[in-house]
C-alpha cells in the first residue's frame, strides 16, 4: 500500500471532490484488486468479505446506469455500508444529487419524489425525473439529521463538508475501521468515507450486541473504534472481558453524546495506549472540533478563540452552545447546553433532554452520572415521564453488573442507588421511578433515549 500512496494521494489531491471516493475506490482495486474493502456480519459465522476489486466494479456498473438514465437525483435506501459507498462514489463522479434517508425518517423522502432509488440490491428505480446537461455546479449531498432534537429533517452539504473530516495521511492509511453507527446518518458516514478513501478495512459487526462486537474488534484486528459514549459504556461493562481485553485498538473516537469523566477513564484504563478522541459534530454543521486531552468537554478559553477549521465557540446566558462556523457566518445555535467547572465546559445534555419538575430544571446526565457511580450498575438512563401535579417527574433504568459485587443483591443496589441520588443532588433531581431492566434500548443512531419508558 506505501508503494503507491503518493500516488493515491496525488489523484485524490487532483480530483474534484464529489470524485474523490470513486477515484481512491478505483485506484486502490488496480494496485490491491483482493484488498479487503468490508468486513460484513463481522464477529459471526456469517462473516463475507467485499474487496475493492468488487466495489470498483459495482461502482461503474451502477455509473453506466446513472449516465444512460440521468435521474435528477438518487435517494440511497441502503443499509450496508459497501451499497453506500458505491452509490455514493458512482453519484459523485456522475454528478447526481443524493440523498442519504435512514428507515426512520422515509418519510422525508417524500420531499424528493421525482428523484430515482437505489437500495442494497443496487439496482436503479426510476422516477419521471430526467436531468438536462450536467450542472456546472457541484450537486448537493443531503442527509438526513437524527432527530434527536425533534423530528428527522433533511440537510443540504456540500461534498466539500462531507470530506472535511477526513485525514489523508501517511498514518491513517489501511486502518481497520469499527463501524456501528448509522451508516446512513453522517457520524456513520465520516466513517466508512473516512476508511474507504484510504485504503482501509470497514468492519462492520452483524450486531451491536456487545459480545458480537468485541468478537468483530479482535477477530478484525481493528485499529480504530468510533462509536457514541453509550456504544463504549455497553461494551465496556457488557461484553466478555476474556475477548475484549485481546482486542488492539490504538484510537477510539467518540461522539454524538457527551462523555463523562468515568467513561474516559474506563476507557482509558482498558485501552492504556489507545488515543482517545472526542469530536463535536451535528448533522447541519459538520465537523466543529475535536479534543484529545483525555477530559470531559472542552477548555474554557476555547470560547471566542479561531479554532482549527476556523469555527469559534460561544455560549447564551442559558448555557446552549453557540457556533459560528467561520468569521463570513453567524452564529447557531446547537441546542447542547454546557456548564463551566473550573477550567472546563462540560456538556450536560440537549435543551430538549431537560426534565422540568415543579419549575425546576434536571439534567439526566446529571443524574445518570450519580447512578452509574454505584457497585453494582453497569448502565442507567434517566427520562422524564409527565406528571398531573409537578409538569414532569424524573424515571430511571439501571442495568445490573454481572456479576454484582459479593453479598449485594439487586434490591441492594437499587436501594444504594437511591441513597446516592438523594446525598447527591437534589430533591427534585431523586428519581421518582426506578426501574431494574435487563438492556437499555438505544436509538438507530446509538445514543441513550431521553423521552418515554
Amino acid at each position: 500500500m506505501h508503494a503507491t500512496l503518493d500516488t493515491l494521494l496525488d489523484h485524490l489531491a487532483e480530483a474534484p471532490a464529489a470524485e474523490r471516493l470513486a477515484v481512491a475506490i478505483t485506484e486502490i482495486a488496480k494496485q490491491f484488486p483482493d484488498r479487503i474493502a468490508v468486513v460484513a456480519q463481522a464477529g459471526t459465522d456469517a462473516r463475507r468479505v467485499i474487496d475493492y476489486a468488487t466495489l470498483a466494479a459495482a461502482v461503474t456498473k451502477l455509473e453506466g446506469e446513472l449516465e444512460a438514465n440521468r435521474p435528477v437525483g438518487v435517494v440511497a435506501r441502503a443499509m450496508r455500508p459497501e451499497s453506500l459507498a458505491v452509490i455514493t462514489a458512482a453519484c459523485g463522479r456522475q454528478r447526481v444529487p443524493l440523498a442519504f434517508v435512514s428507515p426512520d425518517s422515509q418519510a422525508l423522502a417524500g420531499e424528493l419524489h421525482d428523484w430515482a432509488v437505489i437500495d442494497d440490491s443496487l439496482v436503479l428505480t426510476i422516477t419521471s425525473g430526467r436531468r438536462g446537461e450536467l450542472d456546472s455546479v457541484p450537486p448537493p449531498v443531503i442527509v438526513a439529521t437524527s432527530g434527536t432534537s425533534g423530528p428527522p429533517k433533511l440537510v443540504d452539504h456540500a461534498w466539500d463538508s462531507v470530506l472535511a473530516a477526513a485525514r489523508l495521511s501517511e498514518q491513517w492509511h489501511g486502518l481497520g475501521w469499527l463501524m456501528v453507527y448509522d451508516a446512513a446518518r453522517w457520524a456513520g458516514i465520516q466513517v466508512w468515507v473516512q476508511a474507504l478513501l484510504t485504503g482501509g478495512r470497514l468492519v462492520v459487526p452483524a450486531s451491536r450486541d456487545p459480545d458480537v462486537v468485541a468478537l468483530a474488534l479482535v477477530n478484525e484486528s481493528v485499529q480504530v473504534m468510533p462509536a457514541t459514549p453509550t456504544l463504549l459504556r455497553r461494551l465496556l461493562t457488557s461484553a466478555d472481558r476474556s475477548v475484549l481485553c485481546r482486542g488492539q485498538v490504538d484510537r477510539i473516537t467518540l461522539g454524538g453524546e457527551a462523555a463523562d469523566a468515568q467513561l474516559l477513564n474506563d476507557a482509558r484504563g482498558f485501552y492504556p495506549e489507545a488515543k482517545i478522541t472526542q469530536v463535536y459534530a451535528t448533522t447541519e454543521l459538520g465537523e466543529v472540533f475535536r479534543v484529545a486531552d483525555g477530559k470531559p468537554g472542552f477548555p474554557v478559553n476555547w470560547l471566542g478563540k479561531s479554532l482549527p477549521g476556523g469555527a469559534r465557540l460561544a455560549t447564551r446566558r442559558d448555557g446552549e452552545l453557540l457556533v459560528q462556523l467561520s468569521r463570513d457566518t453567524a452564529e447557531v445555535g446547537t441546542g447542547d447546553l454546557v456548564e463551566r467547572r473550573g477550567d472546563r465546559y462540560e456538556f450536560v445534555g440537549r435543551r430538549t433532554d431537560v426534565i422540568i419538575v415543579g419549575g425546576a430544571k434536571v439534567f439526566p446526565s446529571r443524574v445518570e452520572e450519580v447512578l452509574r457511580g454505584v457497585p453494582g450498575i453497569a448502565e442507567a438512563r434517566v427520562y422524564g415521564l409527565p406528571s398531573a401535579i409537578t409538569g414532569e417527574l424524573v424515571a430511571a433504568e439501571i442495568v445490573l453488573a454481572d456479576p454484582l459485587p459479593e453479598a449485594a443483591t439487586p434490591e441492594h443496589v437499587r436501594a444504594a442507588a437511591l441513597t446516592a441520588c438523594r446525598d447527591q443532588l437534589e430533591p427534585q433531581s431523586v428519581p421518582r421511578i426506578l426501574d431494574i431492566v435487563k438492556k437499555i434500548a438505544t436509538t438507530a443512531a446509538g445514543k441513550t433515549p431521553r423521552r418515554g419508558p
